[in-house]
């Protein structure tokens, strides 16, 4: 199965405000999202140590999350040992905590491409990437299906991998993709002429156009 990225135009300090709010009404709103209804009935096949309830990551976050300007250094008896509080997280379950971000992004921002499926990996990726690149990008889009630390959860080592790009990647991206030319008839599926990689070239225009025009940022989440 394909390795797929979906993206949402968002302020991310919206997303970060989250964590330890200890917001009741707001986690009852999250629950509302299209996404909250999938990934909270959704099976999970890890191994017995890695399990994890989605309600409880979700409260995790807003409840049992400690900000780092709250996390104490504990002294031993002697005080020759010290150690910092955590963060309140189980370290056992960052994925999991990556699935609820992505719910939690879907309440707070736009699914940018909740009509086709999102950005899948492949070919076609790899084409459109080296078309932006002949054109002067400096940053590798496929890093969106890779891992990255944009928020204070437990390591992911694998999926879902969260990328986030910041206004200003946005803008020097804008900048390239005003070079590209879309061909408007090989973008239509039902079109003898239809062509995938204008297809994708059309849709990241349209992300990346989108996130400019309402003053904010990127965050995808690949898996």
């Amino acid at each position: 199965m394909s390795t797929v990225a979906t993206p949402f135009a968002i302020d991310i300090e919206k997303v970060k405000s989250v964590f330890g709010c200890k917001d009741r009404e707001l986690l009852e709103k999250i629950k509302t999202t299209n996404f909250y209804s999938h990934y909270e009935n959704q099976d999970d096949f890890s191994g017995t140590e890695y399990l994890y309830d989605f309600d409880q990551a979700l409260e995790d976050i807003i409840f049992n999350y400690i900000k780092p300007e709250d996390r104490k250094v504990n002294s031993s008896f002697f005080g020759l040992v010290k150690s910092k509080t955590t963060s309140g997280l189980n370290e056992k379950i960052g994925y999991g905590y990556g699935y609820v971000l992505l719910v939690i992004c879907d309440y707070f921002g736009n699914n940018l491409l909740a009509e086709c499926d999102s950005f899948y990996y492949g070919r076609d990726f790899e084409e459109a990437f080296e078309i932006m690149k002949s054109k002067g990008l400096q940053l590798d889009l496929r890093e969106i299906f890779e891992t990255h630390d944009v928020f204070d959860i437990p390591k992911i080592a694998d999926f879902p991998a969260i990328t986030h790009f910041t206004k200003h990647n946005i803008e020097h991206i804008n900048s390239i993709l005003d070079n590209i030319e879309i061909v408007e008839t090989k973008t239509n599926i039902e079109d003898d002429d239809f062509d995938e990689v204008q297809y994708l070239l059309k849709n990241i225009i349209y992300c990346f156009k989108t996130c400019e025009e309402n003053d904010l940022e990127l965050i995808t989440f690949a898996h």
